[in-house]
């Protein structure tokens, strides 16, 4: 199958998501009497059936007729009962807002003939609005995910209020209307289901999609390969390269490895998926992404290459998301012409327009400089030039480290073999040592006085008489008295002067005085001069030796010294090479560089400023909706958005709003698409932005609160029937493509390529360095990603205060609601307003010490917020709500409301998955506040058991009037 034909059935099961979340809108404004959407005369229900008037039926036929010859089964209208509605506002701004608690869709019966016996309700599809079945009946949220809807009409009647109805007609006479501000009517309404604001504007770019996909795919530019658009759809990201580098970065915190890693990414991918547990920093990256775009832009302008729109959009469905980026940009960057806030119709008027004409009324006022000119783009190509000049000495230093690592290797080798000889060495001079200490100390042996004493010695032998002499001598020895005394005392005069000189020595002689002490002196005479000589045969070898290894150690002296000097430059270098460290060690040169790109664009602004002012008044008039300006905007995108992101390089929207910031589907008309919070975006949401832009980086935490999905399992079930497997698709397609498939579907898992089962979370970069909660907090969300959190908040572990409290409430189910829960909730506030926290907020940076409470349930959050405003004035009302509309945000300290408290209800809601007590405990950054039934908590095992008994180990357990 063709991409083109896989993503004709995609877009459409998405467009038949959209016209499901049309026939369960919450609130449906009346309307006035030219559009009206709320249609109550001519409206009778007669048992089961529906009777219209002749003269409505044909009206209604009319308009479908026209609808559809522009927009084909575009036209849808319901019927519902009974008339529940609120009035706000006064005069002109009254508004009137019908709360359907379910629709059934009849639109078919306008491609039909009139009916004067009606048409039977039971035989028509409908949908539960969960939404106000929970605001006005008190559902819970489990209860209404399980609604019936298969089994009819009737069945879905007894069921959700617990009696039993005849007929359609029974019900709406018998069914209790609702008290409080609600104003009601035992009739019924038709509604028109196809003027639903919120998903007008993506409704619209799907049905482009689609209509460009079924007219002429050849044509759809972004259907190729390395377009996000398609990648989104088909692929899976590659891993990130190491050796990458990037330009700019913006005035914050430098960004550390893993989100060096994310932008390493953006510089070489069409799509890139940034896994963000709380805290790790998204927005920085999103920020330094700005950055480096206004870089890119700056420096091709400069360098005389072809220059481009380089408009980077933010969006996301989350309000607190786009709040945050907005608050961080100013924070750090506090401009006038750069950024440009937008979404919603209202906030256009409020501020998109009003910002495009403060531009041009600048424009007009400031003059073109050429000298100032001149010096920007000096003054950024100094900045650069400063940075490639850190490069390149960088690279030097890398090659001289390189050479310095082989030249301490060659010497290390050449210091070892000196070693190796020097033992050697060593080892024959032991072995001569050895010989010569056997032979005695002969170093100041008196040679030549021993030979002078040996001749004596010898002398005496021959003089002494003997049995074998001849006679002749035995003459002699009788003429001359000869006998051995005479010859021991000649021997004593003979050699005396010799014997004197032994004495000082180490080798002192004895003069023998009897024939024995003369030979055993011979013997000892002749052992001495036979070892001194070879004493001193070895003497030479001992000192050449001695001299060998002087010159030895003398070399090796040499080459340690120069190992050393070595060894000192080489732990100069860097112990990361130059990719893992430049984005941090270079950060300051990336920011000027930054800032320099800026004032740079900003002169260029001036010099084509006669561009610039008509792109800026096109685009704001496209905005208000001038066809002039439309055609414009579609004949020559490519010309406008490059001159209006000269001065506004940054948009930000909703993604529900795309279409009101960008009215035309042109591809490629944003250069970077940042999206924020995509674990609870629903797939389709991003698509349209992503056929819009040439890259995107797609954020998320898909183990934080998932999305709404406001239909009930029965709902879903059909759903994956008619929109999927009726279609052509398979259970795959579905769980890899369905907004319904919230676990393994969301915008992220599709940016991220995960393949469709659960628990799959794709190839997307993780940031693991948490910097918002105090230790004691986030501790207790680590565990829920793999490999967990590198913990690096400022913490002082120093103070007494705990982080983390609890307050058992036994508690109580009253009407939906656990009223000591809220008592619990007030003294708890009450405590902390004492301990110098505030409920007015304001702009979350004006204070730091903000509560915000939260429940998990719909009813206890809205009767929270009413108790504790009527409490408390100017408690902001954006503060209290459910866990899902703090998602994307953070407050100081969390209170948190789990509302179940008895064995009997199931704890199931809270412990299906981490994802929501993960979201809770993560939006506070210093304080994290439970009140519940904590006994019943912990009994419930799962995430509440974890919850409670975190808090035992590392925070307190109070009692709620301490």
């Amino acid at each position: 199958m063709q991409p083109s034909e896989k993503l004709i059935q995609i877009v459409q099961s998405w467009l038949s998501y959209i016209r499901l979340e049309e026939l369960t809108t919450a609130e449906v404004e009346r309307g006035s009497n030219a559009y009206p959407k709320i249609i109550d005369k001519g409206v009778q229900l007669v048992g089961n059936k529906l009777m219209l008037d002749n003269s409505l039926f044909k009206q209604l036929c009319s308009q479908q007729a026209a609808v559809n010859k522009s927009k084909p089964n575009e036209f849808q209208i319901a019927v519902t009962f009974p008339q529940i509605y609120i009035v706000q506002g006064r005069a002109r701004e009254q508004k009137i807002k019908y709360l359907p608690l379910f629709t059934i869709d009849i639109s078919q019966i306008f491609r039909g003939r009139y009916r004067k016996t009606g048409w039977d309700l039971t035989e028509f599809e409908f949908q539960p609005v969960i939404v106000n079945l929970m605001r006005l009946y008190g559902l819970e949220e489990e209860v209404a995910e399980s609604l019936i809807v298969a089994e009819g009409i009737l069945k879905f009647f007894s069921d959700t209020w617990q009696r039993k109805f005849s007929t359609i007609n029974d019900f709406i006479d018998q069914v209790d209307l609702p008290d409080g501000n609600y104003k009601a009517g035992r009739q019924p309404y038709l509604l028109r289901c196809d003027f639903v604001p919120y998903n007008a504007q993506l409704k619209q770019d799907l049905r482009d999609i689609l209509k460009q996909l079924q007219d002429a795919p050849d044509d759809c530019k972004w259907l190729v390969d390395n377009h996000p658009a398609l990648e989104y759809i088909c692929s899976t990201p590659l891993p990130p390269e190491h050796e990458v580098m990037f330009w700019g970065a913006f005035p914050s915190h430098a960004p550390d490895s893993f989100q060096a890693s994310a932008l390493k990414h953006a510089q070489q991918n069409p799509i890139t998926a940034v896994h963000g547990p709380p805290g790790t920093g998204k927005t920085e990256l999103f920020l330094h992404l700005v950055a480096q775009q206004v870089v890119g832009r700056a420096l091709r302008i400069v360098r005389g290459e072809e220059d481009a729109s380089n408009l980077t959009l933010f969006a996301s469905t989350n309000n607190s998301a786009i709040q945050k980026f907005q608050q961080r940009f100013y924070e750090k960057f506090p401009t006038e012409h750069f950024y440009l806030d937008g979404g919603s119709q209202g906030v256009i008027k409020r501020s998109t327009l009003p910002k495009l004409q403060q531009a041009q009324d600048w424009l007009r006022a400031t003059e073109f400089n050429q000298e100032t000119w001149e010096q920007a783009k000096l003054d950024l190509l100094s900045a650069e030039n400063e940075i490639q000049q850190l490069i390149e000495q960088d690279s030097f230093n890398e090659s001289q480290q390189a050479a310095n690592t082989e030249q301490l290797s060659q010497l290390d080798a050449q210091i070892q073999s000196l070693n190796d000889e020097i033992a050697a060495i060593h080892e024959e001079l032991r072995v001569i040592s050895e010989q010569q200490k056997s032979l005695g100390d002969y170093a100041d042996f008196p040679s030549y006085a021993y030979q002078q004493i040996k001749e004596g010695l010898l002398r005496a032998e021959r003089e002494l008489p003997k049995q074998s002499d001849s006679i002749a001598k035995r003459a002699f020895n009788l003429i001359n008295f000869t006998n051995d005394k005479l010859v021991f005392k000649r021997l004593a005069n003979h050699i005396n002067a010799a014997v004197l000189n032994t004495l000082a020595t180490e080798h002192p002689f004895q003069l023998p005085i009897n024939r024995e002490g003369l030979a055993a002196s011979q013997t000892s005479v002749n052992q001495k001069l036979l070892s001194s000589q070879q004493w001193q045969n070895l003497n030479p070898k001992v000192t050449a030796i001695q001299t060998q290894l002087t010159a030895l150690n003398q070399q090796l002296d040499s080459k340690q010294s120069h190992y050393q000097q070595l060894q000192t430059q080489l732990d100069s270098y860097p112990d990361e090479d130059f990719y893992s460290r430049f984005y941090h060690d270079y950060h300051s040169q990336q920011v000027e560089l930054f800032q320099r790109a800026f004032s740079f664009l900003q002169q260029e602004t001036l010099r084509r400023k006669d561009k610039v002012m008509q792109a800026v008044e096109t685009y704001g008039s496209a905005l208000t909706g001038d066809g002039d300006a439309l055609l414009k905007l579609e004949t020559e995108p490519d010309s406008i958005y490059r001159f209006l992101s000269l001065i506004f390089p940054v948009i930000s929207s909703s993604l529900q709003s795309i279409r009101n910031m960008l009215p035309t589907l042109h591809f490629n008309s944003i250069a970077l698409a940042l999206a924020d919070e995509a674990g609870t975006t629903l797939i389709h949401q991003l698509f349209p932005l992503l056929v819009r832009s040439q890259q995107a980086v797609v954020a998320g935490d898909p183990k934080q609160i998932e999305p709404i999905i406001n239909l009930c399992d029965d709902t879903i079930k059909q759903y994956l029937k008619t929109a999927f497997l009726e279609q052509g698709m398979t259970n795959e397609d579905y769980y890899r493509y369905a907004p319904t498939a919230k676990y393994t579907a969301t915008a992220y898992h599709r940016a991220a390529g995960a393949n469709g089962t659960e628990g799959d979370l794709g190839t997307g970069i993780v940031l693991r360095n948490h910097y918002r909660c105090v230790p004691p907090i986030i501790k207790f969300c680590s565990p829920n990603y793999k490999d967990g959190l590198q913990i690096l908040s400022n913490y002082d572990d120093s103070t007494q205060q705990p982080h983390l409290l609890a307050y058992h409430v036994q508690g109580s189910h009253i009407n939906n609601t656990n009223p000591e829960e809220i008592d619990a909730v007030e003294n708890a506030i009450a405590f902390l307003l004492k301990n110098g926290y505030s409920i007015n907020s304001g702009k979350e940076g004006e204070n730091l010490k903000t509560i915000g409470v939260m429940s998990p349930f719909l009813q206890q959050a809205n009767a929270l917020k009413y108790r504790l405003m009527k409490c408390w004035q100017d408690f902001s009302y954006h503060d209290i709500g459910t866990v899902h509309t703090f998602q994307g945000g953070e407050k100081a300290a969390i209170i948190l409301s789990p509302y179940q408290c008895h064995q009997e209800h199931s704890f199931w809601f809270l412990n299906r998955k981490p994802n929501l007590l993960n979201t809770a405990v993560s939006r506070a950054r210093e304080l994290f506040v439970l009140v519940g039934n904590l006994e019943e908590l912990k009994r419930a095992g799962g995430e509440t058991k974890r919850l409670v008994e975190h808090i035992e180990q590392h925070g307190e357990i109070r009692s709620i009037n301490s």
